[in-house]
């Protein structure tokens, strides 16, 4: 997916009120831009993200387990 000035925009403003450093901030600014439903992640520090609905990939494996 090319980034265009929107997203870098957006992960300016991510950045700016998060503690993510700036491609973590791009990521979640391309997932708010294109209206993601889930952002799956290992880093706990997405959850910062203001709009971005984020999975833990650790919850995910529990789940799974706890299935099995």
């Amino acid at each position: 997916m090319p980034i265009g000035r929107s997203i870098l925009l957006e992960a300016a403003r991510v950045r700016a009120s998060t503690k993510l450093k700036l491609p973590d901030a791009i990521h979640a600014a391309t997932a708010l831009s294109t209206s993601c439903t889930t952002f799956l992640t290992n880093d706990k520090q997405f959850r910062s993200v203001q709009g971005l609905h984020t999975l833990l990939m650790s919850q995910v494996l529990v789940d799974a387990d706890e299935g099995a």
